[in-house]
């Protein structure tokens, strides 16, 4: 047997280890031929969350946890969903990498990031990590023309991932930090920014500024910082969509009619499959049957076609609605808000005592709430895994003891 220092030691060790992993998908293992689920991140997701079981046992906690229990029940909904869907297998492997790298990296931030030291190494580790995929993105871009290629075969998730750790030098830039840390923040948030340009994708332009305006609202910026940055930024927004191809901008764009048409369509799946949904990435070809096409550019056959090849419905919300059931999209959507809203007052009356500047997690988790509008980001674990550490990061409500993850 482990002593306690051994088990929390490893459980630090398969933490860290599963972000690295995530952040730059190296080394990646296929276990499964054929399985598009990225069963070898999930895997360490799970390892991880078991060694992060084993410290919550030996620690004070509340086994009767709102939170514990919300965890239990989502757990069971997504277990059920992908057993009685019309693909067992692809979506309970699905349903198994959305659970590890959700509750993964929840658990691991309330049980193993719960004091300052902690934290200001895990702040460490993202200033590492965020840099490190700056730096091959760049040296990509300049060699290849691509910036997310060695990094991911997605550049959604791939600039997501850039979004989500921008709360490293955003600790930097609103926290105590001297004046070097603060310019040094502020490079990496203009050089991701400019990675991100380089894109060329249009969800990954428009959230920093909207971020940048939500910063100003809640007193983060100074009005001559906004006023000093408002023309280059309206600038280079109109630069960059007046150089955009056609083909990602009009009307008959796939991305656009596919996401414009999943709101009738998703509702109708959901609706004759409410309490699990028909399981993540199930089919959907044969609910097109008895559906009538409302976007009016777009084919029954060219959307079938998108339908056939994609499976999801480009959003994630409308995914879980969809492939999971009310009860799933209710409580989970539950739970984000009385998480928000618990951050948001943080935000309103910064509490003295605490490390994270409550608008470095209000900001990266808004772009990930942003970005998941547009993809089901998610069902990548590594974005659920960076999205769900900076929820698990938003401070219990007063006067509760840290709680147990599941075992």
């Amino acid at each position: 047997m482990f002593g306690w220092s051994r088990t929390r030691g490893l459980a630090w060790v398969l933490f860290y280890a599963t972000s690295f992993q995530l952040a730059f998908l190296k080394p990646y293992v296929v276990l499964i031929p054929g399985e598009r689920a990225n069963l070898f991140s999930g895997l360490l997701c799970a390892l991880s969350l078991g060694a992060t079981c084993l410290v919550a046992r030996k620690e004070a906690v509340d086994k009767k946890s709102p939170a514990l229990l919300i965890s239990l029940v989502l757990a069971t909904l997504i277990i059920l969903s992908g057993v009685l869907s019309s693909t067992p297998g692809s979506s309970s492997a699905r349903g198994f990498v959305l659970l590890a790298s959700g509750l993964g990296g929840f658990w691991g931030a309330r049980v193993l990031l719960n004091s300052e030291s902690r934290q200001k190494t895990f702040v460490w580790i993202g200033l590492i990590l965020l840099t490190g995929i700056l730096f091959i993105s760049l040296i990509s871009y300049l060699k290849g023309g691509s910036v997310y290629r060695p990094l991911d075969s997605n550049p959604h998730p791939w600039a997501t991932r850039i979004l989500l750790l921008g709360f490293a030098p955003l600790v930097l830039w609103f926290g105590q930090s001297g004046r070097l840390a603060q310019i040094a923040a502020g490079f990496l948030i203009g050089l991701g920014y400019l990675i991100l340009f380089r894109s060329r994708l249009k969800t990954a332009v428009l959230i920093p500024p909207i971020l940048y305006f939500l910063a100003a609202f809640f007193g983060g910026l100074r009005l001559r910082y906004l006023l000093a940055l408002f023309i280059p930024l309206l600038l280079i927004i109109t630069y960059f969509f007046f150089h955009l191809p056609s083909r990602k901008m009009g009307k008959e764009a796939e991305p656009v009619y596919y996401r414009l048409e999943n709101y009738g369509f998703s509702w109708s799946i959901a609706v004759r499959h409410p309490v699990l949904g028909i399981g993540l990435r199930a089919p959907r070809g044969e609910f097109l049957n008895d559906y009538e096409i409302k976007y009016p550019y777009v084919t029954r056959e060219k959307f079938a076609d998108s339908v056939k090849g994609i499976r999801t419905s480009d959003n994630i919300f409308l995914t879980f609605m969809a492939d999971l059931g009310f009860p799933f999209l209710l409580l989970y959507s539950f739970s984000m808000i009385v998480l928000l809203i618990r951050l948001v007052r943080r935000v309103v009356a910064p509490p003295s005592a605490s490390f994270l500047p409550p608008l470095s997690l209000l900001l990266p988790i808004s772009a990930g709430l942003l970005y998941f509008q547009v993809y089901d980001g998610l069902l990548f674990p590594q974005i659920s895994w960076f999205f769900h550490i900076l929820l698990g990061l938003i401070p219990p409500a007063p006067g509760s003891s840290p709680p147990a993850p599941p075992s």
